[in-house]
This record gives C-alpha cells, structure tokens and sequence, in this order.
C-alpha cells in the first residue's frame, strides 16, 4: 500500500509547516507514502520554504489563485506526470494536526472499508477519521445527503427559518453502525480528510475530471461525493482515529465567503437536480436572507445589527440575480 497525500496551501506557510511536522514519518517513509503540494500563487515565501525544509514533498506551484478542486487536481496530476505510482489517496487540509501514526492507521481502516464495501457489492470507498475543534469538541465531517437526493426539498428548504445550529443538525443526521466496530457509514464527507482508492479516482476522471475546476471554493467535496456516490461508492468514518481541524478560510470577509458558498450550492444543485435544483437553491437562500433582515430591521441601531443586515441584503441580491 501507497498512499498519496494532497495538500493544497494558499499564503498558509505556518499552518502547512506544522501538518507537514505531524507527518514527519512519512515524509520520509517513501516505500508507503508520497506527498504532493499544490500551492496556489502563495506570496507568503510558502514555496520556497518548503522546498528548503522539507525536500521529499513534491512541490507544484501555480502562477494564479485555483481554488481548492482545480489545485487538487494539479498536483495529482504531477505526481503521476513525475512517474509516481500510488494505490490510494488522502486529500487532507493543511490546517490540520493529528498524531504522528494518523495515516497509517486511516491507512489499514481503508482497507477494511473498502472491503466491506465490495461485499455487499459496492465498488469503492472513501474513509475519514474523526474531526475535532480545537478546543477537542466534535467537529461532525459527515452528512445525510445533499438536498433533494438526501434529505429531501422540504426540509431542505425548511431549513431556512432555522438557526445555524438546528440547521447543521439536519444536514448532518446521524452516521449508521457497521459490521466493523470502529467504522460507521454516512451519506457523505467533508473533504476535510478524504482517503480511497486510486481505482476510484480512475473511475472518477474517465467521466471527464477529478474535482469539477468550475467550482472556486465550497460544494466541491459535496459534487465529487454525490459523482462518487452514482458510481456505487460508500462513505464511512474511522471513529477511532482523529484529526484536529483548525479551520482557516480564504475568502476576504465573511460576505465574500458567504457569496462563494451560495453560487457554489446554486451551480452543484442545478448540476445534479436540474432546474428543480436551481430553483430550491435560490428558494432557499431568497428565505433564508428574507428572514435575517427581517429580525435585523427592528435592530437597526446596533452597528453589528446594520453589519448584518448588509450582509444579507448583499445574498439576497444574488439569490434574485
């Protein structure tokens, strides 16, 4: 078993620094792992950096800001352009820290995942550790389904009159026992740590690419996992094994993330639903921002209130566009 090991970095020299750090062992383990970075026109020195301190990663700069699919894409496809062959893969976020036997073990538990999955006549499977907060309190990296195909338009749709909390308890549901005793399924993954197989990975770009490069940022994980998912692949999470998710962000302010957010759900929806996808995500986000500047406007002398209420005029702006 090989494993190759995607990290994408954007003006992150320290955070990349120390997830590089955890892995110190593999780093230098080439018999098992191989580690690519793709950076995305950092001008924090990042490249430099780490073609200086850490010598054995596979270093692919690009002269421009991809996104995170498109850079993912990137560096897979160096590593096989640079005649590196692998078995399976782990795209893993640079802002990430985990112990030092991590990947090995997420390593042995794809195994058995996939495994399990092929006996019940299921082609792949994708695996992923247990995600923490800092502060060690869950950081759930699973979900129920994407709208229509999971948990369904209504609810889907209904969710915008509820707050933040009660609407991530509904998109996550509750992962399902397995055979294994430390593998539990869900419908899908964040990517924020994702390993399978390169067998899936094959079967994913003979459709015509990997990561869907017209997604910038957000959804993508949700499109490759639902393309993922028609091919008669299974999610599950290694329960015993976790990874602390830092958690980072490029986008500019919380407006311009909000706005690359809801056009990445819009495009992922009508992709895959059609225009019955279209429509419920601009319903939805038409409500969802109606409701937050109606509680907004009674407010409206409170600076944060006004914040807010301009933040969601602007999303409101683009759910009518």
């Amino acid at each position: 078993m090989r494993t190759a090991v995607i990290l994408v970095t954007f003006n992150g020299w320290e955070m990349t620094r120390n997830c590089l750090s955890d892995m110190a062992a593999q780093l230098t383990d080439s018999e098992h792992f191989v580690v690519a970075i793709a950076d995305n026109a950092s001008s924090d020195g990042t490249v430099e950096h780490l073609r200086k301190e850490f010598p054995t990663v596979h270093v692919y700069p690009s002269d421009k800001n991809l996104g995170f699919g498109a850079a993912n894409n990137l560096a897979i496809k160096g590593l096989l352009g640079d005649g590196e062959s692998f078995d399976s893969i782990c795209l893993l976020n640079n802002d990430t820290r985990f112990l030092p036997n991590m990947l090995p073990r997420l390593q042995k538990a794809w195994e058995k995942a996939e495994a399990l999955a092929r006996e019940s006549g299921n082609a792949y499977a994708v695996i992923a550790p247990s995600t923490k907060n800092k502060d060690g309190s869950d950081q759930p990296n699973y979900f129920a389904g994407l709208g229509p195909e999971g948990i369904g338009s209504l609810k889907f749709f209904t969710n915008a009159l509820r707050n933040e909390e009660g609407a991530a308890e509904i998109l996550q549901g509750k992962p399902s026992k397995t055979a294994q005793e430390n593998l539990l399924e869900t419908n899908w993954l964040s990517g924020v740590c994702w390993m399978f197989g390169k067998e899936l990975y094959n079967a994913l770009t003979s459709e015509g690419g990997f990561f869907d490069e017209k997604i910038f940022m957000y959804y993508e994980d949700a499109d490759l996992a639902l393309r993922a998912r028609k091919l008669g692949t299974r999610f599950f999470i290694c329960k015993d094994i976790e990874l602390t998710h830092l958690g980072g962000g490029s986008a500019q302010s919380n407006t311009s993330r909000a706005l690359q957010h809801d056009r990445a759900q819009q495009y992922v929806f009508k992709k895959h639903f059609g225009m019955h996808g279209l429509l419920l995500s601009k319903a939805f986000r038409i409500l969802r921002s109606s409701v937050r500047i109606a509680s907004a406007i009674p407010h409206i002398g409170s600076s944060e209130k006004r914040k807010y209420l301009v933040h969601h005029l602007a999303l409101l702006k683009a759910a009518l566009w």
